[in-house]
C-alpha cells in the first residue's frame, strides 16, 4: 500500500480483480502520484469505455496503437486490451489484423477498409509521424463526424503517450492468476 496510499491501493486491487490479474501495473504506476490516478481514470474513461466511439472501434484503435508502439510500451497495452477487445465483440482475426505491423506504412496494411480502415490509417500516422496527412484526414472525415474525429485523435494520442510512459517507468506486463 505504501506509495499508493489507501485509496489508490484499493482502486488498483479492484482493477486487478476485474481484469483477472494479480496486480494492475498501470494503476500502480500512475497511482504513485496519489492525486493523479483518480483524475487520469476519469479522463481515460471519457475515451474508453464511455467514449464517443463504440467499444469495438475504440479497442481496435488502442490495439493498433499498442502494436505500433511495440517495445515502446505497447506490450503492456496489447496484453491488457486483447482481452478487452474480445469482450467488446472483436474476433481474433480482427485483433490479429489490427496488430499486424512492419509491412510498410501504406494505407490499409492492416486489412481494414471503410470506416475502420480510415480510423486505423489515422492512428498509424499519429503514432508514426505525430501528424495526419490531408488525404488520411479527408478519408476519415468522410466516415466520422467532427466529434468522432476529435475522440479518435484523443484516444490514439492518449494510448501512445501511455505506452511511452509505461516503458519509461518500467511497468511490467500484469501477471495473471
Amino acid at each position: 500500500m505504501g506509495e499508493l496510499g489507501p485509496l489508490n491501493f484499493v482502486v488498483e486491487r479492484l482493477g486487478a480483480r476485474v481484469q483477472g490479474k494479480k496486480t494492475l501495473g498501470v494503476f500502480a504506476t500512475i497511482g504513485r502520484v496519489r492525486r493523479m490516478l483518480p483524475a487520469w481514470l476519469l479522463y481515460s474513461a471519457t475515451m474508453m469505455p464511455f467514449g464517443v466511439l463504440g467499444r469495438a472501434e475504440s479497442e481496435l484503435v488502442i490495439l493498433r496503437v499498442a502494436a505500433l508502439k511495440g517495445r515502446g510500451g505497447g506490450e503492456y497495452e496489447l496484453d491488457h486490451h486483447w482481452a478487452l477487445g474480445r469482450k467488446a465483440g472483436l474476433i481474433d482475426g480482427e485483433i490479429v489484423a489490427a496488430t499486424r505491423v512492419g509491412d510498410g506504412l501504406e494505407p490499409g496494411r492492416h486489412g481494414f477498409h471503410g470506416r475502420r480502415g480510415a480510423m486505423l490509417d489515422v492512428a498509424d500516422e499519429i503514432v508514426e509521424f505525430g501528424e495526419v496527412s490531408d488525404a488520411a484526414w479527408d478519408r476519415l472525415a468522410s466516415y466520422l463526424s467532427d466529434r468522432e474525429c476529435v475522440a479518435l485523435v484523443m484516444l490514439a494520442t492518449n494510448y501512445a503517450g501511455l505506452a511511452t510512459a509505461l516503458t519509461v517507468l518500467g511497468t511490467p506486463v500484469d501477471e495473471g492468476w
